[in-house]
């Protein structure tokens, strides 16, 4: 009787320890699959030409970014007081992960920052995601990489 006891809390410790491990990979699947897809035509595509939403102009250095290669990316935001704004991206056509990359204040209005993008097997590859200065503002935005 005092072995089988002693194997159900064994049992029970081994479960728990399972349970623990597993569960920020089941809490981050289920964030990523109930949350709401960003549709391309709602998007502001980044390029080298300034692109605004929602008053806030954006512009890469280059129209078309490339993989393993930096570029840079200047925001002009008014009136915003936040210090950072943060630039999470998801590939459209494959799992890449979600890079997030951060831009830091230069100037009252404006924040720059380097985006550099995982190496892909696709020739060309479109990206979408999101522009945040805070939980309450959100810009959705596009760009294109080629290999």
């Amino acid at each position: 009787m005092k072995i089988l006891s002693s194997a159900f809390k064994l049992l029970g410790i081994i479960a728990l320890f399972f349970i623990g491990f597993f569960f920020s990979e089941l809490s981050d699947f289920v964030e990523t699959h109930t949350s709401s897809p960003i549709t391309l035509e709602n998007t502001c595509l980044l390029s080298s030409q300034i692109c605004t939403q929602n008053g806030v102009d954006i512009q890469l250095q280059k129209d078309t970014l490339m993989p393993l290669e930096p570029s840079s990316i200047i925001v002009n935001w008014p009136n915003i007081t936040a210090e950072n704004l943060t630039l999470s991206l998801q590939a459209v056509d494959m799992d890449m992960g979600n890079p997030i990359f951060q831009l830091n204040r230069t100037t009252n209005d404006t924040f720059t920052g380097e985006i550099l993008l995982p190496i892909c097997i696709q020739d060309t590859m479109l990206w979408v995601g999101t522009l945040r200065a805070n939980n309450n503002n959100i810009i959705t935005v596009s760009l294109k990489a080629k290999k």
